[in-house]
């Protein structure tokens, strides 16, 4: 075996023992009415535009997306337009994927449950959004007016979590979340 082959073994075999010795994070499921007590909005629109960039430390690459909303069921979304700003992305042939993380593709029609924070990228002065519940706050509205979202569907063996419904069902049962 050459020095680059073994070095490139023992480079992958470090690799997965921290994968390993991080992966015990446990993602919590979360009602639509917990979504919505923790978002400070919660619109529909479209997404209209997607980037990635690297953060200042070149190493964790984010992307903004831009959504034009179509209604603001709770909180308040000043702009008809928001930037929605989440980890993982595409930079230069290289990608981050989170896997619990709810990816946003230009022309989606979408609900999010959003919380207003400070951008990771150093030119945006403005607040931006980031998606409260990570997958689990995200549903893709298809033409029928069904709201699909890929995160939690089930807690401790319940249906609990709406997974698959109208869009009306869906807006009126965060609307009635005091």
């Amino acid at each position: 075996m050459t020095k680059t082959s073994f070095a490139a073994v023992l480079a992958a075999v470090l690799s997965i023992c921290v994968f390993i010795n991080h992966a015990h994070a446990v993602m919590t499921g979360l009602s639509t009415e917990e979504l919505t007590k923790s978002s400070h909005a919660v619109v529909t629109g479209t997404v209209e535009d997607v980037q990635s960039y690297w953060g200042s430390d070149r190493k964790t690459i984010f992307t903004t997306a831009s959504i034009k909303i179509s209604e603001v069921i709770r909180g308040k979304a000043v702009q008809n337009t928001i930037i929605v700003e989440y980890e993982g992305g595409e930079v230069d042939g290289i990608g981050l994927r989170i896997s619990d993380m709810a990816v946003l593709n230009k022309g989606e029609k979408i609900l999010l449950f959003l919380k207003t924070v400070k951008s990771k990228k150093a030119e945006q002065k403005e607040d931006v959004f980031r998606i409260v519940g990570k997958a689990q706050g995200k549903y893709l509205i298809d033409n029928q007016g069904i709201a699909r979202k890929s995160g939690f569907s089930v807690i401790d063996g319940k249906e609990v979590i709406d997974n698959e419904v109208s869009i009306e069902t869906l807006i009126n049962k965060i609307k009635g979340v005091e």
